[in-house]
């Protein structure tokens, strides 16, 4: 008898844990013990891009180069969607036939054939890669809100490129576009 007793209490037990964990979790919606406070929930945003000369305007001629590689947005929301943070991860593979200075590498807002203003920057500063080719990787912290949210809303306003000792300009570009999203809560 005592041993059915012991069973019962552990199954009413883990059944009570199982109520509370599922009430209190109350699936990302309304308060969940945050004093008042919004539930705040992160996405990650993935633009999968390859930088060519020929996107750059204008056309860099005569250049036989290319970048491999993505522009992730990870933000955090608030639960009526607004963006209240977040930070831009740079990374790519680039292929140059030979030893490159790179100089930069930035979104820059502008539509498909204009060129616009640099308004994140990776912060990557100047290097020269002996053999051309190899790997660029840059985490920028506090990017705005808003700025975040209009690259988010419209992607093809935007374009990342490459610059370099070279083609100061830009060596190699890509238009913004279709991305991938993932959500994940905090």
């Amino acid at each position: 008898m005592r041993r059915t007793t012991v069973l019962t209490f552990l199954l009413v037990a883990a059944a009570a844990l199982v109520v509370v964990a599922t009430a209190g979790g109350n699936g990302g919606r309304g308060n969940d013990g945050d004093n008042g406070k919004k539930q705040r929930t992160a996405a990650v945003t993935v633009y999968d891009l390859r930088l060519e000369p020929k996107q750059e305007v204008p056309k860099v001629q005569g250049l036989r180069a290319y970048a491999d590689g993505a522009l992730t947005l990870d933000v955090t929301r608030d639960t009526a969607g607004a963006v209240t943070s977040g930070e831009a991860i740079f990374y790519f593979n680039y292929d140059f036939p030979s030893s490159v200075t790179i100089t930069g590498l930035h979104v820059h807002q502008g539509r498909k054939g204009t060129n616009g203003p640099i308004v994140i920057d990776s912060g990557v500063a100047s290097f020269t890669d002996a053999d051309g080719d190899g790997n660029v990787t840059a985490v920028v912290s506090g990017v705005a809100p808003t700025l975040l949210s209009a690259i988010l809303a419209t992607p093809r306003n935007y374009y990342v490129n490459l610059h370099t000792s070279v083609n100061p300009a830009g060596a190699i570009r890509d238009q913004l576009g279709t991305s991938k999203k993932r959500k994940h809560d905090d």
